[in-house]
C-alpha cells in the first residue's frame, strides 16, 4: 500500500495536477506538442483525456482489488510518455515551462522557442521514476497474490 500511495502522489504531482488544476490556459508541454505537430486538438482535449486516465489510475491504486490494474495503467502511461518524448512531436528535452509559456504566448516558432532558453529533461526523468514505482507496485501486488494463492493451496492440502 505504501508504494501505491507514493506512486499516486507522484502521479498527482507530475501528471494530474498540471493537466487540470495548474491554472494554465494552455499547458506548456501540450501546447509545444501542438505547435510541433500542427494538431489543434492536443490542448485541451488530449490533455483532458490523459488527465482523466491518470485520475482513474490513481483511484484504482487506492483499492486492493484494482491496485494491480491501476499500477499497470500507470506503467503504460509511463511507456507512452517515453515513446512520445522519443518522437519529433515532443523531443527528449523540451524548453523549460517559463520559456515555453512565454514563447507560446508571443506566438514564436518552435525554432525561436528552442533558441530562447535552455532545454529541460525533468519530464523524462520523472516519467522514469513514475514507471519504476509502478513496476514496484506491480511486483508487490503479484507477490501478494502469489503468496495468497500458495497459502490457500497449502490450506486445502492440509485439510
Amino acid at each position: 500500500m505504501t508504494s501505491a500511495v507514493i506512486l499516486g502522489g507522484l502521479m498527482v504531482w507530475m501528471w494530474a495536477y498540471p493537466k487540470f488544476w495548474a491554472g494554465l490556459e494552455v499547458h506548456p508541454v501540450f501546447g509545444w506538442s501542438e505547435l510541433l505537430s500542427g494538431m489543434a486538438f492536443i490542448d485541451p482535449y488530449a490533455r483532458w483525456a490523459v488527465g482523466a486516465v491518470v485520475l482513474a489510475s490513481i483511484v484504482m491504486l487506492v483499492f486492493n482489488r484494482t491496485r494491480l490494474a491501476g499500477a499497470v495503467i500507470a506503467a503504460t502511461i509511463s511507456v507512452f510518455y517515453l515513446v512520445l518524448h522519443a518522437t519529433p512531436w515532443l523531443g527528449m528535452a523540451i524548453p523549460t515551462y517559463e520559456t515555453l509559456s512565454a514563447g507560446l504566448a508571443a506566438g514564436l516558432t518552435p525554432e525561436q522557442i528552442r533558441a530562447a532558453g535552455r532545454l529541460d529533461d525533468v519530464h523524462v526523468v520523472m516519467t522514469l521514476v513514475n514507471g519504476l514505482m509502478a513496476l514496484v507496485v506491480i511486483s508487490a501486488e503479484l507477490g501478494l497474490r502469489r503468496e495468497a494463492s500458495e497459502t490457500a493451496r497449502l490450506g486445502r492440502f492440509a485439510y
